[in-house]
């Protein structure tokens, strides 16, 4: 097996089959769960000792059928909720993996993604566009939207618990009201599929990647039509998430995970690397201080610790972008640092900004799509 590890001396751990989604217990750094192509889940402790840290893998049990796409836990910790390639939804206990809820063809479609609500509701996103809410102490779904024409990639659900976002594989950033369950908006089409949201800067912005490797930045309240764009990665961005308010982590086709500082947007730092597979999911801990990448056709998955990542790039913004020479970084800067020129001069050629403040604005125009992506 070809190693894909992420960082040299990070902790590393292997699996029988490859991993398609990871997600961190949000109430503890020490546990995260991993889901396979093959429909096992996997429980992994993460041992941080004073003198090393390591992995181990603590569970391992087949839950889906098929694959096992997207990964979520309720706010207290107590449940994980897995959905899949085979339709279902699944509920089971964290401290023992026993089922408390299952909803065996929830979507007509398989499911892509979902996000926890709070700790009874859940929005899922398939294939086929559909949106669907879900009560984990009822047995039918609360609602179903379809206002999409393609695959739901991702669901963010904001502070408040009432808004939902939703990109898609059609271009668009989709919001509902989760508590009227009802659409809220819906931005125009943009040129490339949306791949994944994060809500930043204390609440005020919404950023979304795009296949083409554009960021979108929507101003809060305003997801009729972007407020800026940033087009600094050199390929596709499939995943991303953030590591405080300013700055975020994207994985992109060329197996590469970059980290990035917002207003102004400039790219960091290459943080990971998975060769030339594309990094599927990222995941980080709930004091962020932790970050895991998937990679299609991964088996073997490496702990980041971002703790230090974070206190050298926070300081590289504070001072304008002077380099400054780190043992932590420096075999990373002396191998990359031309990419990062020339991507940063690409971002100050192509970089503009959008006006248009329209919150009613649905506008449609026809696609200019470059490529899909591929799912499993």
């Amino acid at each position: 097996m070809v190693s894909t590890s992420l960082f040299d001396d990070g902790p590393e751990i292997e699996f029988p089959t490859e991993i398609m989604c990871s997600r961190f217990c949000p109430i503890t750094r020490d546990l995260f769960l991993a889901g396979a192509i093959s429909g096992h889940l996997h429980w992994i402790k993460i041992n941080d000792d004073e003198n090393e840290q390591s992995m181990s893998n603590e569970r391992s049990m087949k839950v889906h059928k098929k694959s096992v796409r997207a990964i979520g836990l309720t706010p207290d910790g107590q449940s994980i909720i897995t959905v899949s390639k085979d339709k279902s939804i699944k509920l089971r206990s964290t401290e023992t993996g026993k089922m408390i809820t299952k909803y065996k063809r929830a979507h007509d479609s398989p499911i892509n993604c979902l996000c926890i609500v709070d700790n009874c509701v859940l929005a899922t996103g398939d294939d086929d566009g559909y949106v669907k809410l879900w009560d984990y102490r009822q047995k039918k779904s609360l609602a179903e939207f379809h206002d999409c024409d393609d695959y739901i990639s991702d669901l963010t659900c904001a502070n408040d618990r009432r808004t939902l976002l939703t990109t898609s594989g059609e271009g668009t950033l989709t919001v509902y009201n989760v508590r009227k369950k009802k659409l809220q908006i819906q931005s125009e089409l943009m040129d490339s599929d949306l791949t994944a949201c994060q809500i930043v800067k204390d609440g005020t912005k919404v950023v979304c990647s795009t296949m083409e490797g554009v960021l979108y930045f929507f101003n809060w309240k305003e997801f009729g039509n972007m407020s800026d764009r940033f087009p600094g990665h050199p390929g596709g961005i499939e995943c991303l998430t953030s590591l405080d308010q300013s700055l975020i982590v994207t994985g992109c086709e060329d197996g590469k995970i970059r980290c990035l500082s917002l207003y102004p947007h400039r790219i960091m730092s290459i943080v990971g690397r998975t060769g030339s597979m594309p990094i599927q999911t990222l995941s980080t801990s709930c004091d962020t201080d932790y970050l895991i990448g998937t990679s299609t056709s991964q088996e073997t998955l490496q702990l980041i610790d971002t703790q230090q990542l974070k206190i050298i790039l926070n300081k590289k913004k504070k001072k304008s972008g002077k380099q400054q020479d780190n043992s932590f970084f420096a075999d990373l800067e002396i191998n990359e640092q031309t990419e990062f020129d020339d991507e940063q001069q690409r971002s100050s050629d192509e970089s503009d900004s959008d006006s248009d403040d329209d919150d009613d604005d649905d506008i449609r125009k026809p696609p200019k799509k470059k490529k899909k992506k591929v799912h499993f």
